[in-house]
Order: structure tokens, then C-alpha cells, then sequence
């Protein structure tokens, strides 16, 4: 089988629309159509119930969804691992970052990593780190640079590249300042912290319940950058790493201290890695 009809199948699957799904793949739609029919001749069986402009899933599209995926990883996977018995660093590579490592500390590995493998075909998905540590376990992704949770998963390794110190910060003319004991108070001020269920609003708020200190009103933003911004504009006080502490913001006691946020690599203990994911590896681990 084609794989390149097993992917437009799941696009068109993903997207509902033969047309949106012809502009994604950039193909035209005939050709596109083509494609599915083939796909159809090649199980047997319809795959799509047309339902005005869209098209859902008969039972066998259903059923051939949930596996195309898997099928497709095995494939890609054989080929890889064949390409790897030369010990030649190249292929695909697919890996997840969070935004805050994507933007502060992977492109200081990265530009050496481009520059030392060229014949790597690397791509990174910006995600959140609960989103990637999933699709890593999925085998969607090979590996992912992350905050790690405060429960580990067993299926995966953990390998930890960065510590950062976090700090309770707010704008320095914020009104908490005013009060003699300004973290006795913090409860009467919004708190802005990341997104419910997310690792670092876990982490964050297991650092402030560990130095007791209970919250008022919480507001939440996605991006720790972001969150960075609403402080300083006197939204309320919050927790960051020292990189994002500047001018106006200051740190609001420094005798309050926090333990440090871990972040590192994730990928699944029963997979060997290919050349171009452990090239990564090792790099990563090197001083910078």
C-alpha cells in the first residue's frame, strides 16, 4: 500500500472536507479524490459517507483512522532504523518542545545540531509540555524537551538538562510592596499563573503551598512570556524563572525560597533512539 494514501486518508479524515483537505496537501481535488478511491478499491469498502459540503467516516474509516496512524509509525520506523545501520546521522526527525525551552534554551544547541547533521530533515511542534509528554507516549513524537511533572511516567526516560531558580515577582510600584510583610499578603492580590492542569501551574503551585503561602484570586495566562507582561503592567504578582526577572519587574521577598523548575528530555524506555534523535541526545547534554 501507498503510504501517501494512508496520510491523505487521514487528512481528509482530520479535516472533514475533500476541498480544505486538497488545499492542505496542496494537490488538486481530483487527484485527491483519486486517491481515496484507490484507498477504497485496496480495503474493499467505502471509507467516507458524504454529508453536504463534508464527509464523515463510514465504520471501516473509523476503524482504518485509529489504525493508519500506527501503521504509518511502523513504517517510517523500519526505514529509519535500516537507514541507522550505517551509522549515518540523517532521516527525520520529529520532536516537541514547550515554547519557554523553544525559545531560551534550545536555540543555543540548535544552530551546532543543523550545522553538525545537515542531512537531518528536523521538525519541532511549539506545544505544551502535558501535550507533548502524550504524544511521546503515543510514539507520535520520538522525544520532547519539557518541564517534567511532578509524577514521572515509567514508560518514558527522564534525562534532565536544565534547573532554573523561580522566583515571586511583581511590578515594583505593584501595592503589595506597600505592606511590612508583603508575602503574608499575597492572598489579597490576583495571582497570574499558567493554565489549570498544565505542569508548570502544578509545579508553581506546589512551590507555594510547600512554603505555605494560599491563594486568592487567580487569573491564568498561557505563556510564561506572556504572564511576564501582564505583571509589569500591575495585573498581579506571580512565579518565574530568574531569566524573565527585569525591569519593572523585582522579586517580591528573597527570603522566601523556592526550589528549582527541572526541565529535560523525554523519550520512551522500550524504543531505541535513531542516530539523528540521540545525536540530539548527547548534544544536549553537553556544557554550554
Amino acid at each position: 500500500m501507498d503510504t501517501d494514501l494512508l496520510r491523505t486518508f487521514l487528512s481528509v479524515a482530520s479535516i472533514g472536507s475533500f476541498t480544505l483537505a486538497a488545499k492542505k496537501l496542496q494537490l488538486t481535488q481530483p487527484a485527491l479524490s483519486k486517491r481515496i478511491k484507490r484507498l477504497e478499491a485496496i480495503v474493499g469498502t467505502n471509507l467516507f459517507d458524504r454529508v453536504g459540503n463534508h464527509v464523515i467516516e463510514t465504520e471501516a474509516g473509523r476503524l482504518l483512522r485509529q489504525q493508519a496512524p500506527a501503521i504509518l509509525g511502523g513504517i517510517d520506523n523500519t526505514l529509519q532504523e535500516i537507514r541507522d545501520l550505517t551509522g549515518k546521522v540523517s532521516g527525520q526527525l520529529h520532536i516537541g518542545t514547550s515554547h519557554y525551552i523553544g525559545l531560551h534554551l534550545l536555540p543555543n544547541y540548535l544552530e551546532h545540531y543543523i550545522d553538525t547533521y545537515p542531512e537531518v530533515d528536523l521538525n519541532i511542534d511549539f506545544i505544551d509540555s502535558e501535550l507533548a509528554y502524550e504524544r511521546v507516549l503515543t510514539g507520535d513524537l520520538e522525544l520532547a524537551l519539557l518541564t517534567f511533572p511532578n509524577q514521572a511516567d515509567p514508560r518514558l526516560n527522564h534525562q534532565l538538562i536544565w534547573q532554573e531558580a523561580l522566583q515571586m515577582v511583581c511590578h515594583k510600584d505593584y501595592e503589595l510592596l506597600n505592606h511590612d510583610n508583603p508575602t503574608s499578603q499575597l492572598s489579597s492580590y490576583p495571582c497570574i499563573l499558567p493554565p489549570a492542569h498544565t505542569f508548570p501551574r502544578e509545579l508553581f503551585e506546589q512551590q507555594l503551598d510547600a512554603l505555605g503561602v494560599h491563594l486568592g484570586k487567580v487569573k491564568t495566562a498561557n505563556y510564561l512570556e506572556v504572564i511576564a507582561k501582564l505583571v509589569a503592567c500591575k495585573m498581579g504578582w506571580t512565579l518565574l524563572p530568574e531569566r524573565l526577572v527585569s525591569e519593572p519587574l523585582t522579586v517580591i521577598s528573597k527570603e522566601r525560597n523556592l526550589s528549582v523548575r527541572s526541565m529535560g528530555i523525554i523519550y520512551r524506555t522500550n524504543k531505541t533512539l535513531s542516530n539523528a534523535a540521540q545525536a540530539l541526545v548527547d548534544l544536549l547534554h553537553q556544557p554550554q
